[in-house]
């Protein structure tokens, strides 16, 4: 519940930045990536049940204490930080054990990842126990993460894609700018959020039985479909194609 609960905010925080049609709405790329990525790992430990669950806080306990002392080196600098709490490892039941999991035992140093599953072996997993699930969060995860990447990565691409985006020419009056905004960036905001959160409420409704939850999903997917034909018709861009691909061969274009 404490994940959903954050997809919530992220998604409330990327609502305060589009408020307005603004430039604000380039820091809304890495707040949707992680609300996308928080969503994928609530539905995939969903479906792996109580050992995913118990090893996502296992990692969490283990990383806290990490973090009550911390080092590294950057260039010819050495930076620590810690905090004395007067209590040591045997305090807490099982935190010797979450250490050790989460410990290389040749090289001695942290796993960082909570799990060694990719994200995209998540997605199949939710797959496998909730179609509909998986398809919601696949899609938003393809249609976020690359994007949202190099902004945070702060590359000179992810520069240019905020003010070009998939046109032929960077946006260089008000106009170029507002029409960017809306047909691009709002729309991919939108839809990749919406289907985060489309997917991990059909999974979890798949998983604990909420099918009025995946009803009311189902509704909404129909207004949003009612936006999306309207979009298309006040831009038509023949120039752009999608198309998804089962691996029986079947394909579905847009």
């Amino acid at each position: 519940m404490l994940m959903l609960q954050a997809v919530g905010v992220s998604v409330h925080s990327v609502l305060a930045l589009t408020r307005e049609r603004s430039m604000a709405i380039r820091d809304g790329f890495g707040i949707a990536r992680s609300a996308v990525e928080t969503a994928i790992n609530a539905a995939f430990i969903s479906v792996g049940g109580d050992p995913l669950a118990d090893r996502a806080i296992r990692h969490m306990r283990q990383k806290r204490w990490r973090d009550l002392n911390r080092e590294a080196r950057i260039g010819d600098l050495q930076i620590t930080t810690s905090r004395d709490i007067g209590m040591q490892i045997e305090d807490f039941p099982g935190l010797r054990e979450a250490l050790d999991e989460f410990t290389r035992s040749k090289r001695g140093t942290e796993v960082r990842e909570w799990t060694d599953v990719s994200l995209e072996n998540r997605i199949a997993a939710i797959s496998a126990k909730s179609r509909r699930g998986g398809i919601g969060l696949g899609s938003a995860f393809f249609g976020i993460y690359r994007p949202a990447s190099e902004l945070l990565h702060g590359s000179y691409y992810g520069v240019n894609f905020f003010w070009q985006g998939s046109r032929a020419t960077p946006a260089r009056d008000r106009d170029a700018f507002e029409h960017l905004w809306v047909m691009e960036h709002f729309s991919l905001l939108l839809s990749c959020l919406f289907l985060s959160i489309g997917g991990a409420i059909d999974t979890l409704s798949e998983i604990h039985g909420f099918p009025e939850h995946a009803a009311r999903q189902t509704l909404l997917s129909q207004q949003l479909q009612i936006l999306i034909e309207a979009m298309s018709a006040a831009d038509p861009d023949d120039e752009h194609r999608f198309a998804a691909k089962q691996s029986s061969g079947e394909t579905s274009d847009g």
